[in-house]
């Protein structure tokens, strides 16, 4: 939804391999990728330098090994942390310099911890267009009676990779011997030297918060930027403020945060970190003052940091950007003329220039890209379809609103600082409001923007003239949890009962944002490209722009794909049922798209497979006892240390699931215990029922379970526990399947 760049320090420059979270190689050289990296030496003179700068400190904060006795029974505890962050001019050069230290000392408490701490992966060092990357890093083990152990860089592993059809390297680097009570204390330094042409370079923005996944005894952060650079700062939820130094001699400002005490974080649930704890996001620009007056940006005085935007400034943003796409429309514009002309209802005019935006920017050489290995379709800026999509309605004076707001994930409108951060939706003011707020490849007409949902934002009205808009407060809508419904309709086979193995035949349809993540792992182009080119036959093929050569490698490389699809999807549906299903996943065949989801006439993903499966059938004498509860998927189960709650609660997006299971009973069999299995418990933050019946030979189980909003206030907490312990509860049941004679 935006392109800020999110991270928390401690994980900023390195990955463990053994997790997955994001961290500075995904964020700050996202692109790396692209890069040809040679070997990296780590006995260099700039390594040696950096090496007694980081270890050899007079900072007493990596001189301790203790922790507060408050902490001795959490898995590690970060005793210091430290990051800077260098933005630098070359003399006499047009290179910029853009350092990236991190420094950290953390004790490790148990086998998690360790594991979590005993492998990293370092890209090498390289050259990526006009930026050219230095890496260094070192590692030490300090143990319990006072040895210090330096982990040897050159027994670092090599390790080839190929994303996106572009070759790049890593290093693994193993921490051996890691023990409970180990402190491991380490640094990784990133320098960057970049060329640029202009008097302009927009350095990537940053967000990040205080608190961590361990405690933080004592954490230390700072900057320094050239003083003609522009700075936009802003901390919130309690975070301090930095100090600044000013230094006339080296024309440079130094800003420095100093902060300790901040007790672990990991793994809440439904908890947003940037809305609910100490908050601090950053970005700097150099830039000449010729060119900064020229972009449309929120961009203060260079050296004086900038900690607010005003509505004003908010307002000439976008109006700027808005008058840029009026070239963009001209393509929408004229396909609305020439298919429907004479046609005056605002939702269908609406709708089908929405429909052609989609195609245009989003499918338009995705066959390409799909057999290619290449990215399928980067995120889609909401800013470019809702400014083009706004430019139409205009010229044709349909009444709508643009709304501009702040991803519920990171903040509010109050703490907007940076344009990374807006997100855009838009209103059609038809007889019923038509929101456009999705925009990838699935996306469809009336869609509400999930982290728009329920927040405060601004609108204004583009059918006046620009001069005269202004930015008046808006509340989004929340959508219904039945828009947002996952249905799964089972009919279990129990032929193989003797087996202890039964077969699932699965109907699963999904609406609004539940359906996305089907949509985007089971479906790609080429399962709705014949309706695509239907509807714009001008769709365009690779075959229109490549020489015949390469054609017939595009064409290889596709049935290469297609070939492969049918397992791959099957391999994916297998990960996926073992993830919702507690019992073994054996096989899964005859998947079938029964409805891609991507009209407003059939807005939900359908799909249907055949499931084969063991471990919820077990043998009692001449009877059986059928795990039935395993069938409505895992539930979430709430840990006894869960039950106090610190922090509001946060999820996607209210949403619903429904099951409907049949299972034809087996001859000579009758199901036992189905007054068991009628629950309901609803209050004002959700449900779950459930109610079991015989028709006939065959048992029917009906199950509901709705989170009724995207998010409650902590006090709430008791009552979600309520249905979700009830939902968690009903796993554990079971119904016997008695013989009879």
């Amino acid at each position: 939804m935006t392109n800020l760049i999110i991270f928390t320090m401690s994980k900023l420059f390195y990955n463990p391999v053994k997790i997955n979270r994001i961290n500075f190689f995904a964020s700050v050289i996202l692109f790396s990728f692209l890069a040809s990296f040679p070997s990296l030496a780590f006995d260099g003179q700039r390594d040696k330098e950096i090496r007694q700068f980081m270890w050899s400190s007079d900072d007493a904060d990596f001189q301790v090994t203790g922790i507060p006795d408050k902490w001795v029974d959490e898995p590690a505890v970060i005793i210091a942390k430290y990051h800077n962050l260098s933005y630098k001019k070359e003399p006499l050069s047009s290179s910029l310099r853009f350092n990236r230290q991190f420094h950290q000392r953390i004790k490790l408490m148990d086998k998690k911890s360790i594991e979590e701490y005993a492998q990293f992966s370092l890209p090498e060092s390289g050259s990526l267009a006009n930026i050219k990357f230095d890496f260094y890093a070192g590692f030490k083990v300090i143990k319990p009676n006072g040895q210090e152990i330096i982990i040897s860089m050159d027994d670092a592993v090599r390790e080839e990779r190929n994303i996106n059809q572009y070759g790049f390297n890593s290093l693994k680097v193993a921490i051996p011997n890691l023990e409970e009570g180990d402190i491991l204390d380490y640094y990784i330094v990133s320098e960057q030297t970049i060329s640029v042409n202009n008097k302009f370079y927009n350095f990537d923005p940053v967000i990040f918060q205080l608190h961590d996944d361990y405690p933080v005894v004592k954490q230390k952060f700072s900057f320094d930027v050239l003083r003609r650079c522009y700075i936009n700062l802003k901390t919130y939820n309690g975070a301090p403020d930095f100090q600044l130094t000013e230094d006339a001699r080296s024309d440079k400002n130094f800003y420095y945060l100093e902060d300790g005490d901040r007790a672990s974080t990991e793994e809440v649930r439904w908890m947003y970190p940037y809305r609910e704890l100490p908050t601090i996001k950053f970005r700097v620009v150099y830039s000449s003052a010729m060119i900064a007056n020229l972009i449309p940006s929120f961009m203060g005085d260079p050296g004086v940091l900038k900690t607010s935007v005003s509505t004003e400034e908010l307002r000439s943003f976008i109006s700027s950007h808005f008058e840029q796409y009026k070239m963009a429309s001209y393509g929408v514009n004229s396909y609305m003329k020439k298919h429907f002309k004479g046609v005056h209802d605002a939702r269908i005019l609406s709708s089908e220039a929405f429909y052609y935006l989609r195609n245009a920017n989003r499918i338009n050489n995705l066959p390409f890209r799909t057999v290619s290995g290449d990215e399928p379709n980067p995120e889609p800026s909401s800013g470019y379809f809702v400014m083009v999509l706004s430019q139409y309605l205009t010229r044709n004076k349909i009444d709508h609103e643009i709304l501009v707001g702040v991803p519920r994930n990171i903040g509010s409108l109050k703490d907007l600082i940076l344009e990374s951060e807006l997100v855009f939706m838009l209103k059609v003011n038809a007889d019923e409001p038509l929101y456009f707020g999705r925009f990838d490849n699935n996306a469809i007409p009336d869609e509400l923007n999930e982290m728009l949902e329920g927040t405060n934002v601004y609108r204004l009205e583009p059918l006046l003239p620009v001069t005269s808009w202004r930015l008046e407060p808006f509340t989004v809508p929340v959508s219904e949890c039945t828009q947002n419904n996952i249905d799964t309709q089972l009919k279990v086979d129990l032929t193989a009962l003797d087996k202890g193995e039964f077969t699932l035949q699965i109907n699963k349809s999904s609406s609004g944002m539940a359906r996305v993540q089907y949509q985007n792992t089971l479906m790609d182009v080429f399962d709705y490209l014949d309706s695509e080119i239907k509807k714009f036959p001008e769709t365009k093929s690779y075959s229109s722009y490549l020489s015949k050569r390469d054609l017939v490698k595009v064409e290889e490389s596709k049935q290469d794909y297609l070939s492969k699809k049918d397992e791959k999807i099957k391999e994916t549906l297998k990960t996926m049922f073992a993830d919702d299903y507690d019992f073994d996943v054996d096989e899964v065949s005859d998947f079938q798209i029964i409805e891609p989801g991507r009209t407003e006439e059939n807005p939900e993903f359908a799909f249907e497979c055949s499931l084969k499966t063991s471990g919820a059938v077990k043998k009692a004498g001449p009877n059986y006892l059928l795990d039935i509860g395993k069938l409505i998927e895992k539930q979430v189960e709430i840990q006894e240390e869960e039950k106090e709650r610190e922090f509001n609660i946060y999820m996607p997006y209210a949403r619903s699931f429904s099951h409907s299971i049949e299972i034809a009973i087996p001859e000579g069999y009758e199901v036992q215990g189905i007054e068991r299995l009628s629950v309901n418990v609803e209050n004002a933050t959700g449900k779950f029922s459930s109610q079991a019946s015989i028709d006939g030979n065959t048992f029917i189980l009906k199950v509901n379970k709705s989170y009724y909003s995207n998010y409650e206030r902590r006090e709430k907490w008791p009552e979600m526990i309520e249905f979700l312990e009830a939902a968690r509860d009903f796993n554990d049941k079971q119904v016997l399947l008695k013989k009879v004679n």
